[in-house]
């Protein structure tokens, strides 16, 4: 039967699990093959654990699962599904994970139709599952962000078995009465002239929650019960795969700090292994490649418990579209009154409103320093490397910048039309 899992509440220094307890069922399956596999190495590719959280009872919960990037690298966090029963009585799904037999036999237990499948973005990694859930549930109506798009090829979503009863913006749902939402949809981003990164965010006002993808993180010492302990560990070992290249290569000058360091990984005990694991886990996600990843202890308090957008998000998206990015911002801080953001990934439910998300663009239109200023939204040092890929993404014309972005397509020439617009 259903068990609780803990890991996130037995490290040091946790703080509270808003989103409750998290209960799996170790007697169903969880096998899961991604097929066709993508481009780039989605992990795990053959099995995923799902941990269901009861956040308001009998209305709100939250389905989370391990993702992350293979490539040995071993950096994972969570991805969130979150389902809220309507006032027919039916169930509203956000941004769909893997449908393991775990995962449907966790959703049946709330004793509810699925009525409603909302893909929120047109990114590949939450995309992925919203066929495979349709399958599980064909009565189902589908929902999905406009613009949706797939590389090197351009496919229709029918390619990726989503069948959509409508688009967002564009078609009426009947949910609507209790929800409203906002859309990014910004002009190409790079590769090509259809890539977008188009997000929606949805304010459940019963609840008063907002519902977004990708656009704002919370990082607390809460690891999620999706990432295996054991992975945590090998994340916290100073001899693992990462840090001996890191060594090997002598990036960040890590051979200097790694003979001053006093304590090493086989010093700690294994609870404080656990911690070390997941903060080098999430800087990794988060930073590419912090300025210390051996003894990140600086680089995690500058980043915890405050809401804000991800630095490789900011980076290398938000920033090259930056007047998008603060109109919808601004929108949505102007939705309702919100007490509560939940993202897709890291923690949840976060108690913020909209001062908080508005605080959170506040970096736009960039968050490199002025000449002569310390940057103020991230640590300088810890960037070092992600502005240095954006760098020469742009450089090399992989990511687009308003110079190099192509005239042509219609979601380019949609933006260019509305800033053409604004400025009247």
């Amino acid at each position: 039967g259903p068990r609780p899992g803990g890991t996130a509440t037995t490290l040091p220094g946790a703080t509270p699990m808003t989103r409750g307890v998290g209960e799996s069922d170790d007697s169903k399956k969880r096998g899961y093959l991604i097929a066709p596999p993508p481009l780039f190495p989605l992990v795990p590719a053959f099995a995923r654990q799902t941990y269901r959280y009861e956040v308001d009872p009998g209305r709100m919960w939250f389905f989370e699962q391990k993702q992350g990037i293979g490539l040995g690298l071993n950096v994972s966090v969570n991805v969130r599904m979150t389902v809220i029963k309507l006032k027919t009585g039916g169930l509203w799904v956000h941004a769909p994970v893997a449908p393991t037999e775990e995962c449907i036999a966790l959703l049946a237990e709330l004793d509810a139709p699925v009525e409603h499948i909302v893909l929120p973005t047109t990114l590949f990694e939450h995309k992925i599952f919203v066929g495979p859930f349709q399958r599980r549930f064909p009565d189902a109506e589908v929902w999905i962000a406009p613009d949706q798009w797939s590389w090197p090829v351009n496919l229709p979503p029918s390619f990726f078995g989503i069948f959509q009863t409508g688009i967002l913006g564009q078609d009426t749902a009947s949910w609507e009465d209790e929800f409203e939402y906002e859309m990014l949809q910004p002009p190409a981003l790079g590769v090509a002239s259809y890539v977008s990164f188009t997000e929606c965010a949805f304010l459940h006002k019963p609840s008063k929650t907002l519902l977004v993808t990708d656009a704002v993180v919370y990082v607390s010492e809460n690891a999620p019960d999706a990432i295996p302990d054991r992975d945590l560990l090998e994340s916290g070992d100073d001899n693992n795969f990462t840090i001996a290249a890191l060594k090997f290569l002598n990036l960040f000058d890590i051979a200097t700090k790694a003979k001053a360091r006093t304590v090493t990984s086989d010093d700690m005990t294994e609870a404080q292994r656990l911690r070390l694991g997941w903060q080098r886990n999430a800087l990794q996600a988060l930073y590419f490649g912090p300025s210390n990843l051996l003894d990140p202890e600086q680089s995690w308090a500058r980043i915890t418990n405050k809401l804000l957008v991800a630095p490789v998000v900011s980076t290398l998206v938000y920033e090259n579209i930056p007047g998008e990015v603060d109109d919808w911002a601004r929108r949505v801080g102007k939705m309702g009154k919100f007490e509560r953001i939940v993202p897709c990934h890291f923690d949840a439910p976060i108690r913020a409103g909209p001062k908080e998300w508005n605080a959170a663009f506040g970096f736009l239109p960039s968050s490199r320093p002025e000449e002569g200023k310390e940057g103020r939204y991230y640590p300088d040092e810890d960037m070092v490397l992600l502005r240095g890929v954006e760098d020469f993404l742009q450089g090399s014309g992989v990511i687009f910048t308003d110079e190099s972005r192509p005239k042509y397509g219609r979601i380019n020439v949609r933006a260019e039309e509305r800033r053409s617009g604004a400025k009247r």
